[in-house]
C-alpha cells in the first residue's frame, strides 16, 4: 500500500529538479537589431551554425519546428511551442519530451537589455527541469551545451556587428 505513494512522492520530488545552461555577452548593436535577429528564424541560417528553422509560425504563442546539430551531439528535430514574448526584450520557447510536461522540459530564452550607446547586453540560457533532468544532465550533449551557447552567442555577435 505504501509503495504507490512512495513512488508518486519521488516523482513529484524529480519533477521539479532542474538545471540551467546559460551564457551572456554584450553586443555592440542596438537592442531593435538583436531583438530582429533572434525572431527572425527564416534566417537563422546567416548567423547560426547549429540551429536551423524548418517551419512554424514566430508569433506569440506560435509553434517552431527546430533542427539542433551540435558538435559532438546527434543532430534532433523539436517543435517547442513560444513560451515568452516580450517585445525587445524577451524571448522564449519551451520543448517538452514526449509531449508531456515536467518529464523533461527545456525552456531556452534570449534576453536582452538595452546598454545604450547602440550596446545590447543578450542572456541566453535555458532551464532544464523534470522527472528526467539528473539523468539528462548526464549526457554528451549536455555536457557539450555551454561551448554550443558561447558558439551561438559569438556567431550572433559577428552577425549584428556587420
Amino acid at each position: 500500500m505504501w509503495i504507490p505513494i512512495i513512488i508518486l512522492l519521488v516523482l513529484l520530488l524529480l519533477s521539479r529538479t532542474k538545471f540551467e545552461v546559460r551564457h551572456d555577452i554584450e553586443l555592440n548593436a542596438p537592442l531593435e537589431k538583436v531583438w530582429e535577429a533572434v525572431i527572425d528564424f527564416k534566417n537563422y541560417h546567416r548567423w547560426n551554425s547549429q540551429l536551423s528553422y524548418l517551419a512554424g509560425e514566430v508569433v506569440p504563442g506560435g509553434r517552431l519546428h527546430l533542427k539542433l546539430a551540435v558538435a559532438g551531439a546527434t543532430p534532433y528535430e523539436f517543435k517547442p511551442d513560444i513560451s515568452q514574448w516580450q517585445e525587445r526584450a524577451a524571448f522564449g520557447w519551451i520543448a517538452r519530451t514526449g509531449g508531456i510536461s515536467r518529464l523533461f522540459d527545456g525552456e531556452h530564452f534570449f534576453e536582452m537589455k538595452d546598454l545604450g550607446n547602440g550596446r545590447t547586453l543578450l542572456v541566453n540560457r535555458e532551464e532544464y527541469r523534470g522527472v528526467l533532468s539528473l539523468l539528462m544532465q548526464q549526457l554528451p550533449m549536455m555536457k557539450l551545451a555551454p561551448q554550443g551557447f558561447a558558439r551561438m552567442n559569438q556567431e550572433l555577435k559577428a552577425f549584428v556587428e556587420q
